[in-house]
């Protein structure tokens, strides 16, 4: 069967360089969502499988760079303005695009001084234009790896500036591993003239915005302490921002709870309404088999839960890595499935306690993660709200000090994704059930 034209446009084994020379779709071939979405497109054309073209004309629709690259290919023009590209963001029908674009890419390409990127991103910042504040201290950083011996101080501050960025433009879970960057660097390079309070500040604030209340408490902590010689000013604000994220703590534990014991009482709810409600007069009113079963998967799903998270890995840009080792007694998997006059409904709820080993040069820090909230009713989403997403927190051994564990213990983060993908694996096999 022939492909339609737009299907057939994408089997093209020239299709990214066509494109490359196509200007309007040019400016979104720096984008990691759009290359990955054209990629997962071509694939689906050159398969040939039944429905590709309306799959392809679906993302077109959702997506308007989609829509605009496979007119281009037809030799029509399609124009695409800044707010249809912020409407499919902000439903999600198209993934969200990278802070810096081309543009600013090429705004930044023939810099060659570190000092030069960072004096022009910051007349940038105070312009607030933040993506092009961002592209002139990625440029810095770049143009600082290419030199053999470079202060400790310089990498920070270009970190701790486009961290900064990357908190204003709502990347938080990227501002927090800037932030973390530089005070590793400074750790590492052992210099203490460096300001390292806004360092922490940043981070709090990245971790507050990732609903991680207790690392943003301890940051926020640490970053007063770091203030002490600030005016004093400075340290009553800091102060302020200390309780105002105790207090956060504090109320996302208590909805926390909240939730699990509404959760219990819905199951034992769910449980007393499956073996039959007492009616009037103190009679039980029997109910069927045909009427009404339930299949406990509990012990199932808590096995397959233990073999897909168990040797989850990530590894650190600088090669540290972190395994989880272990499924801890403490969690809890409770997994059933109903059947009433021919419906079938699938209850679960899981709280995982997740221990994990991290290595970096030649050290060992033992910690946990423990990913909550899985339920029937909510879902795995990053920086989601914490009613209807998914949930952690992390702990390690803290007699163990230094920039390693520093290192270790932010990059554990990185678990809680890995950890999600595994336990929503399990559950697309327990809707099979």
């Amino acid at each position: 069967m022939q492909a339609d034209p737009l299907t057939a446009s994408l089997q093209d084994e020239q299709l990214f360089e066509k494109l490359a020379q196509q200007p309007d779709v040019r400016k979104h071939m720096a984008d990691a969502g759009f290359i990955a979405e054209l990629e997962k497109l071509q694939k689906l054309a050159c398969e040939g499988s039944e429905g590709a073209g309306q799959k392809v004309a679906q993302a077109a629709h959702r997506d308007p760079r989609i829509m605009q690259a496979l007119m281009a290919l037809q030799g029509q023009g399609l124009v695409v303005d800044e707010s249809d590209l912020r409407k499919a963001e902000s439903v999600g029908d198209m993934p969200r695009r990278e802070p810096v674009q081309l543009e600013q890419m090429l705004l930044v390409k023939d810099l060659q001084d570190a000092e030069e990127a960072r004096r022009c991103g910051n007349e940038h910042f105070k312009a607030g234009r933040l993506p092009e504040a961002l592209a002139h201290y990625e440029r810095g950083l770049d143009l600082l790896r290419e030199q053999s011996e470079v202060p400790a101080s310089s990498v920070a501050a270009l970190l701790s500036n486009a961290a900064l960025c990357l908190l204003k433009l709502k990347w938080p879970d990227r501002a927090k591993k800037k932030a973390t960057a530089a005070i590793v660097a400074i750790k590492q390079a052992g210099d203490t003239s460096f300001d390292q309070s806004k360092l922490y500040y940043r981070r709090a604030l990245a971790c507050e915005e990732l609903k991680e209340f207790g690392m943003a408490v301890e940051d926020m902590s640490r970053a007063c302490l770091l203030a002490k010689d600030s005016a004093s000013s400075e340290q009553h604000r800091l102060k302020a921002e200390v309780e105002r994220l105790k207090k956060l703590k504090a109320s996302a534990e208590a909805e926390a709870e909240r939730k699990q014991r509404e959760k219990l009482n819905e199951k034992a709810a769910e449980q007393q309404r499956l073996q039959g409600a007492q009616v009037k007069g103190g009679i039980s009113a029997q109910v069927s088999s045909e009427y009404l079963a339930e299949q406990d998967f509990s012990h199932w799903a808590q096995g397959r839960v233990r073999d897909a998270v168990i040797g989850v890995t990530h590894t650190a840009q600088s090669g540290a890595t972190l395994e989880i080792v272990k499924l801890a007694e403490q969690s809890k998997v409770s997994a059933s499935i109903t059947h009433k006059k021919g419906k079938r409904a699938l209850y679960y709820d899981m709280d995982l306690h997740c221990e994990w080993l991290g290595k970096s040069a030649g050290n060992e820090l033992s910690g946990l993660i423990r990913v909550y909230n899985i339920a029937h009713d909510t879902k795995f989403e990053l920086g989601g709200d914490e009613n209807t997403s998914y949930m952690y927190q992390l702990g390690w051994d803290r007699r163990k000090t230094g920039s390693w564990t520093e290192e270790l213990t932010t990059e554990a983060a990185e678990l809680f994704d890995l950890v999600a993908l595994k336990v929503d694996g399990v559950i697309k096999d327990l809707r099979k059930k």
